[in-house]
């Protein structure tokens, strides 16, 4: 991810909050290792769970991970954004939510022997960090996984995970709902995110 979108995060972060951001004494690194954990608790009892179980027990984790707001502006646009009421950005950041949850409890969906390692924590621009960190399968592959967290005023938040080191989350729904804001508005990206969230839990989309 290049400096100018990580400056434009941090941008749209301060107009959000209208003051300073900062993280409180919880590193980033543990952020990621604390949402590592609760992935591989859900994913050993994912059976006992179900769907419903495992996005009760993922949606806490969610909200306290990732930043949600910001990556709502990033992903529609700022000047999509920016067009909005309180009400329709209230909306779309709960369906982000349910979408995330949704995505999670569905693909992290039973236990083969997977773990998580964490490779490292290194500085980004503008007081960001990345932590790189790797999913052991159970056939002994790894898949990389770096998080791009900010300090917020509720400490560090994950704003982005880049898989494979090259394919950005929030590049590609930046992509994805852009497309669809611009051909529907509003109310066809939001019918639009609550259709996937509903296809994840019908396991139509893995």
């Amino acid at each position: 991810m290049g400096r100018r979108i990580i400056l434009t995060i941090i941008v749209a972060f301060c107009l959000m909050v209208g003051a300073s951001a900062r993280a409180d004494e919880i590193s980033a690194t543990h952020v990621v290792e604390a949402l590592h954990a609760s992935l591989l608790e859900m994913m050993k009892n994912a059976d006992a769970l179900g769907f419903d179980g495992r996005s009760a027990h993922i949606a806490p984790v969610v909200m306290r991970s990732f930043d949600l707001p910001i990556i709502a502006v990033m992903a529609t646009g700022e000047k999509n954004w920016q067009t909005l009421s309180e009400a329709q950005k209230e909306q779309l950041v709960g369906a982000l939510e349910r979408l995330s949850v949704a995505t999670y409890a569905s693909r992290f969906n039973g236990y083969s022997g997977e773990d998580f390692r964490t490779l490292s924590e290194d500085p980004g621009d503008q007081g960001t960090a990345y932590v790189s960190t790797e999913l052991i399968q159970g056939d002994g592959g790894t898949i990389l996984l770096k998080y791009l967290l900010h300090p917020s005023d509720k400490g560090w938040r994950i704003v982005d995970v880049i898989f494979l080191g090259v394919y950005s989350e929030l590049a590609m729904r930046r992509s994805e709902y852009g497309a669809v804001f611009q051909r529907e508005g509003f109310d066809g990206l939001l019918a639009a995110l609550d259709q996937k969230a509903a296809d994840y839990a019908a396991g139509l989309l893995k």
